[in-house]
C-alpha cells in the first residue's frame, strides 16, 4: 500500500460522489482497534472521526476545532492542503458532507460542521465580500442593476449578507442550478415579481 493515500479514492470508496447525498458513514477500518472510551459530545465525535481519517492519509495533518452552540468549526492544518481541498473545493466539500453525516447519525441534524483547510474557505469568503462591495459601489454610482456571475450557494449567501443593510442597494438571485446568480439593484427599485427571482432564503442552509 502506498504510504500516502489519495483522499478522492478514499471518499469514492465511502460512496461520496458529486451532487449525491452521503450514505451512512463508515467509521471502522481494518487494523484499527476499538477506542478505550467512545467520544461523548458532538465536537468529540467530529475530532475522533477526522483524526482517524487524517491519520490514515498523512500523520502530518492536524486539527483546530471549536464549537459555538450547534456550529462546529474545524480547520485542517499542515500536510498537503491541496489534497484535502481538491479541485474547486470539491474534495473538501465531500469531506464536510460525510463529517456532517457522522454527527447527524449520533446527534441528529441540528448540529452543523463547517470544515476548512489551509484557509481556503476564508479566502473564498473574503473574495465574495470584496466582490459584493465593489458591485454595490457600481450600482450606487450608475443607478443600474448589475448581474454577478454564477456562484455557489455559499458565495451567494455571503453577497446577500454583506449587502443586506446597505442603504443604497438590495440583492436577489435569479436562474436555476449552476446558472443561478445574484443581481444587485438600486434599493429604490421595485422588488422582482414572484417567479422571476427569490431572496435565496434556502441558501442559508447550504454553506458548503
Amino acid at each position: 500500500m502506498d504510504e500516502k493515500k489519495n483522499l478522492d479514492d478514499l471518499l469514492d470508496g465511502l460512496g461520496i460522489h458529486e451532487e449525491e447525498a452521503p450514505p451512512a458513514p463508515v467509521l471502522e477500518e481494518k487494523g484499527m482497534e476499538e477506542p478505550a472510551a467512545a467520544p461523548q459530545g458532538p465536537s468529540e465525535v467530529v475530532e475522533h472521526f477526522l483524526v482517524g481519517l487524517l491519520l490514515y492519509l498523512d500523520p502530518s495533518y492536524s486539527l483546530d476545532l471549536r464549537q459555538e452552540g450547534e456550529r462546529i468549526y474545524v480547520e485542517i492544518l499542515g500536510g498537503d492542503g491541496g489534497r484535502i481541498i481538491g479541485r474547486e473545493g470539491r474534495t473538501l466539500k465531500a469531506l464536510e458532507m460525510i463529517t456532517n453525516a457522522v454527527v447527524s447519525k449520533h446527534f441528529g441534524p441540528s448540529y452543523r460542521v463547517n470544515l476548512d483547510a489551509a484557509g481556503y474557505r476564508k479566502r473564498q469568503e473574503d473574495r465574495a465580500r470584496k466582490r459584493a462591495l465593489e458591485a454595490a459601489d457600481v450600482v450606487a454610482a450608475t443607478g443600474e442593476p448589475l448581474e454577478l456571475p454564477p456562484m455557489r450557494p455559499a458565495e451567494r449567501r455571503i453577497i446577500h449578507m454583506t449587502l443586506k443593510d446597505d442603504p443604497h442597494v438590495t440583492t436577489h438571485s435569479v436562474g436555476q442550478g449552476e446558472e443561478r446568480h445574484v443581481v444587485v439593484t438600486p434599493r429604490t427599485e421595485a422588488p422582482p415579481s414572484a417567479g422571476e427571482a427569490s431572496p435565496d432564503g434556502d441558501e442559508s442552509a447550504d454553506e458548503a
